[in-house]
């Protein structure tokens, strides 16, 4: 099926525009135990599909390119500031995601207001409070509720949506934790250091016994590695080797104890190009990671600082004192620490024109994207203008990038057809759901021993053919069959004219 959004919806044309990367290609087409490295562990499809932005998880390939798709974005914000306490601006530094109960798309996102409740805060919240976390709530991602949620007070009300007190607040659902209570966690920055807490509801929160967890500085995002559970936080810190703003690593797998952190990503002479000499330079504000089942994908914030505020010179307090735009790229990882740049480096979440909400500046991604049907979604802070510039001349608001069902890039045969063929994976389910544009052309699968011999009644020549769009197609061999659980299998597609963006197991 095709992936329509009403045009008056969207800005022009992005759906359309998409950048091919030659892979390389596999001279014969081999199967064998041979191309699993050794020790290597069978990919684990259970909840996350197997997307392919890197060759992780591909044991053999022949005639085929990756395209890395750009997403499609709005004509207009998603959420502003329109609350006393949201001052001026709204940040996705945050998390979104989907509550089953409620049937709620729930968003936490940040603001920076001056608190005036009469009060002081206690010392790990902060004096003064100013960086604030709310909750937005929505049933289509679209438009958005900000409930009374009768926790905080602001102007001696309790009639608003803020439930803690933190800058980049990101939220992780932990799928792991077994007390109900500490089902939701969330990681916050507050003057140099970084605090934990828990909830049962997303609501309402509790600081670990332990706090700060660790230092840094404020930009953040966290996820979980769906393999063993642990937290993986990157954030903003300075390092002695590389100039500017970079990504730094810290782990944990009780949320209490971080490792120590590592610098894991950074500009490199590629980024540098544009300019001249130590100035104007390009740094990293930020990254969001997503983890698939094979690896992680990375949105770096590329910020390409293009003046500067001479030393002691008197600025606004909303002033920065580097300017210049910030674009959202691509990296891919395996383990979270090391990453490759996707090529060529293009812009995967597109500014929009000059003057538009998002024409100046994208500053940031939400820590994760959600799944909604045939459509992907991540959510991102906006600026008018570059980053240096003053409020209220910039103005901050959220937007939405929309890709198709994990269509952040996708491996294209054309007619002349190509095959591949992946690592050993071991289904949680029976049945293999393919994401894939056959809608020109045509595509099959075979099942594989780990050693490459073929399932019987599982070859190519058993199974049904898509020659349609689907982004959830069941594959089906004229037996009836279906995938085996009780062990791994390698997965082979044969196509002609197609685009295949994923692979992933039924869910229960």
């Amino acid at each position: 099926m095709s992936i329509m959004i009403k045009s008056e919806n969207l800005r022009r044309c992005r759906s359309m525009v998409a950048v091919t990367g030659l892979l390389a290609l596999a001279s014969p087409w081999l199967t064998g135990a041979g191309d699993v490295p050794s020790g290597a562990k069978p990919i684990e499809l259970r909840a996350l599909a197997l997307l392919f932005v890197d060759d992780g998880a591909l044991a053999t390939q022949r005639g085929v390119v990756r395209t890395i798709h750009p997403a499609r974005t709005r004509s207009a914000p998603v959420l502003e500031a329109d609350r006393p306490w949201e001052g001026e601006r709204v940040y996705t530094y945050g998390s979104v995601h989907f509550d089953a109960e409620s049937r709620l798309y729930r968003l936490w996102y940040m603001s920076r207001s001056q608190r005036d409740d009469g009060t002081k805060p206690a010392r790990q919240l902060r004096e003064g409070g100013q960086d604030i976390v709310l909750l937005a709530t929505s049933t289509d991602g679209v438009k958005w509720e900000k409930p009374n949620l009768g926790l905080h007070r602001y102007d001696g009300s309790t009639a608003n949506n803020i439930v803690a007190d933190f800058h980049s607040p990101a939220v992780v659902v932990d799928s792991f934790e077994r007390d109900p209570a500490r089902r939701f966690k969330l990681l916050g920055y507050s003057h140099g250091e970084y605090f934990a807490s828990y909830s049962a509801d997303g609501v309402r929160w509790t600081l670990l016994s332990k706090n700060p967890v660790f230092k840094g500085s404020d930009t953040m995002s966290m996820t979980q590695d769906p393999r063993s559970g642990e937290f993986l936080a990157y954030f903003k810190k300075t390092s002695p080797s590389v100039p500017g703003r970079v990504v730094w690593l810290t782990r944990s797998r009780d949320f209490q104890t971080w490792s120590e952190p590592k610098l894991v990503f950074h500009a490199d002479a590629e980024d540098m190009r544009w300019g001249t000499g130590a100035e104007p330079r390009t740094e990293v504000y930020n990254m969001a990671v997503y983890p698939h089942a094979a690896g992680f994908i990375g949105l770096p914030t590329i910020f390409r600082v293009m003046g500067r505020v001479p030393k002691g010179m008197k600025m606004p307090p909303s002033q920065s004192g580097n300017d210049g735009p910030i674009d959202v790229q691509m990296a891919t990882s395996l383990d979270g620490e090391s990453w490759q740049r996707t090529w060529p480096r293009v812009n995967v979440i597109p500014r929009g024109a000059p003057g538009s909400f998002d024409g100046g500046a994208i500053l940031g991604v939400t820590s994760n994207c959600v799944d909604a049907g045939d459509e992907t979604w991540a959510y991102y802070t906006a600026l008018t203008t570059g980053h240096g510039a003053a409020l209220p001349i910039k103005r901050l608001a959220v937007g939405r990038a929309e890709w198709r069902r994990h269509g952040f890039a996708s491996l294209d045969a054309g007619p002349e057809g190509g095959r591949i063929e992946t690592q050993p994976l071991h289904f949680a389910t029976k049945t293999l759901l393919v994401n894939a544009d056959a809608s020109r052309g045509r595509l099959r699968v075979a099942l594989l021993e780990v050693d490459g011999r073929p399932l019987a009644g599982r070859t190519f020549e058993d199974c049904d053919s898509l020659r349609a769009n689907e982004t959830r197609w069941e594959a089906r061999w004229r037996d009836g069959g279906s995938v085996p659980t009780d062990r791994p299998v390698r997965v082979a597609i044969e196509m002609a004219g197609v685009r295949l963006y994923s692979l992933a197991a039924r869910p229960e």
